[in-house]
C-alpha cells in the first residue's frame, strides 16, 4: 500500500517516537516523510512536524476520529489558528455528542487543505 501526501499514518520517527499523524511531504530520493503528528508517545510532539522513513510508517484505512479524538483536533486547530478547521470539528463535536449516527471521513485535496466528507 503506498503512502500519499495526507494519509492518516502511523509508526516511529527518525528519532525513535511513536506517532499517530497525517503526511505533509514526502521526499522520494531519500525516502523521509514530514508526518504532522497529532498523537505521540511523546506529548511534546503532538502537533509539530517529525521525520520518518516510509518503510517506518503504516497508512491507517478510513480513519474516523472518536470524540476524544476530536477534542484533540481542536486544540490543535486552535494552535494552529485556523479558524475553518476549528468550526468544522465544533460542529462535528457537536454531532458526536449527540449521538448522530453521520460519521466523517477526513480528506485533503492537492494542495493540503482540509476537506471532509460525511458518511451515512
Amino acid at each position: 500500500m503506498n503512502i500519499a501526501v495526507s494519509d492518516w499514518v502511523q509508526g516511529q520517527t527518525i528519532s525513535g517516537e511513536f506517532i499517530f499523524g497525517y503526511v505533509e511531504q514526502i521526499d522520494l530520493e531519500q525516502g523521509v516523510m514530514k508526518v504532522h503528528v497529532v498523537k505521540s508517545d511523546n506529548e511534546d510532539s503532538a502537533g509539530r512536524i517529525a521525520l520518518a522513513k516510509a518503510h517506518h510508517l503504516r497508512k491507517q484505512a478510513d480513519w474516523s476520529p472518536d470524540e476524544d479524538e476530536i477534542r484533540s483536533l481542536v486544540d490543535l486547530a486552535l494552535s494552529a489558528q485556523d479558524q475553518a478547521w476549528f468550526m468544522e470539528l465544533s460542529g462535528q463535536l457537536k454531532d458526536a455528542e449527540k449521538g448522530n449516527s453521520k460519521t466523517r471521513k477526513w480528506l485533503w485535496n492537492n494542495n493540503g487543505s482540509r476537506l471532509s466528507h460525511i458518511i451515512e
